[in-house]
C-alpha cells in the first residue's frame, strides 16, 4: 500500500481517491478541502507536572464547523484510558486559520500539519504533530481455502444488482449469492466526509440480521449507533474510527445460532469483532438480530450484506472462512500478540 502525493482529484463532499490510497494528507489537497484540516495527532505539552502526553483529533463537522478532541495520553488504541476522559472544543475557519480556545487558557492552532498548543500567559505549552494510522489487518492476504468474495476483478460473488466502480472498489448494496453459517470475515472499507445530509453510513449485515455498524464517527463518542456497534445493541468497547478518506477494516468472528430437528433454537448467535486491528466487542451474544434485523426469523445459514444506507461508502479485499476454528493465525499474530 502506498499514498499518491499527486492526487488528480477534487476531495470535497462525495469524490473518492483511487482504490490503493490507504488514506489522504495534506500533501494531496489544498487548504480549501475539509482533509487538508482534518486528522489526528500526537505530541507533548507542558503540563503542571512537566511534559505530558496529549493526542488530538481534529474533526470537519457540518457547515465548515470543526470539532478538536482532546486525549490525555494518547489516542483511542494507543495510550488513551477513556476513565481520563476528553475535552471537546468547537471553532470554525477564520481567515484562513482555525484556532480552538479552551476555557483553561490555552489555545490550539492548526497549520502546516502540527497543532501548536500556547496558554494566554505561560506561552507555548508544545506541539502535536499530524499523525497517520492504518490497521494492522489492512490488505491482509486470504488463506488457502478461503472464500474470496471480492478483490477488485468482478463481483461474481455478489447477486444482481452488486456494482464495482471505475476505481476497481465494490459499491454498498451488494448481498452475497452464497448463505454462510459460522464465518470469519475480513472487509476493508472507505468513507468520503459527506455532509449533504450527515455522514455516510453503511454496515456489515451477517446473515442479513446483525449488524455491524460502519458509521463515519470519527472524534465522536463510542456509541451504539457508531461505527464497530452491534446497532443500537451494543456500543464498541473504544471508537478507533479513523478520518474520512481513510482505508480502515473490520475482522468479525461469527457464530451462527443453532437450532435442532424441530427448528427450536438451542444456542444464540456470538460475534467478536475487531475493528482498525482493535478488539471492540468480545464473543457478545445475541439473542436475535440488531435494527431492522431483529425483525426476522433467525435462522442457520443466510447471505452477508453489505447495507446501502446513507452517502457513499466503498468496500475492497473483501473475504471470509467458512466454519473457521477460530481466528485466523494472521489475526492472532497481528491483533492478540
Amino acid at each position: 500500500m502506498r499514498v499518491f502525493l499527486a492526487l488528480a482529484v477534487s476531495v470535497l463532499a462525495t469524490s473518492l481517491p483511487a482504490g490503493d490510497i490507504v488514506h489522504v494528507s495534506p500533501d494531496d489537497v489544498g487548504p480549501d478541502s475539509i482533509v487538508y484540516w482534518q486528522g489526528e495527532y500526537v505530541g507533548t505539552v507542558e503540563g503542571e507536572e512537566g511534559k505530558e502526553p496529549l493526542a488530538a483529533q481534529v474533526a470537519a463537522r457540518r457547515n465548515d464547523n470543526y470539532e478538536l478532541v482532546l486525549y490525555p495520553g494518547g489516542l483511542p488504541g494507543q495510550g488513551w484510558d477513556p476513565e481520563s476522559g476528553t475535552q471537546r472544543l468547537s471553532a470554525t475557519i477564520a481567515d484562513g486559520q482555525l484556532v480552538f480556545k479552551g476555557d483553561n487558557g490555552r489555545a490550539y492552532k492548526v497549520e502546516n500539519g502540527t497543532i501548536a498548543v500556547r496558554h494566554e500567559e505561560r506561552g507555548q505549552l508544545g506541539a502535536l504533530e499530524r499523525t497517520f494510522r492504518t490497521s494492522p489487518t489492512l490488505g491482509l492476504d486470504p488463506p488457502d481455502g478461503a472464500v474470496v468474495l471480492f478483490d477488485g476483478t468482478d463481483v461474481e460473488k455478489f447477486r444482481n444488482g452488486a456494482k464495482m466502480t471505475g476505481d476497481g472498489l465494490l459499491d454498498q448494496g451488494a448481498r452475497t449469492a452464497e448463505q454462510y453459517a459460522d464465518i470469519f470475515l475480513h472487509c476493508e472499507y472507505m468513507l468520503p466526509f459527506w455532509d449533504n445530509s450527515g455522514r455516510a453510513n453503511s454496515g456489515i449485515y451477517i446473515q442479513d440480521r446483525y449488524e455491524v455498524q460502519i458509521l463515519d464517527s470519527f472524534g465522536y463518542a463510542a456509541r451504539a449507533s457508531d461505527a464497530g456497534a452491534l446497532y443500537r445493541r451494543r456500543a464498541p468497547d473504544l471508537n478507533v474510527s479513523l478520518p474520512p478518506y481513510h482505508w480502515q477494516t473490520f475482522d468479525i468472528l461469527f457464530h451462527a445460532p443453532r437450532f435442532n430437528e424441530e427448528g427450536k433454537k438451542t444456542e444464540n448467535a456470538r460475534i467478536s469483532v475487531v475493528h482498525n486491528g482493535v478488539l471492540v466487542q468480545d464473543d457478545i451474544e445475541l439473542q436475535k438480530g440488531t435494527g431492522w434485523g431483529g425483525r426476522k426469523k433467525e435462522v442457520p445459514r443466510e447471505h452477508l450484506y453489505l447495507q446501502r444506507h446513507r452517502g457513499p461508502s466503498f468496500f475492497r479485499n473483501v473475504w471470509l472462512i467458512a466454519n473457521p476454528d477460530g481466528w485466523p493465525k494472521a489475526i492472532q499474530n497481528r491483533v492478540f500478540k
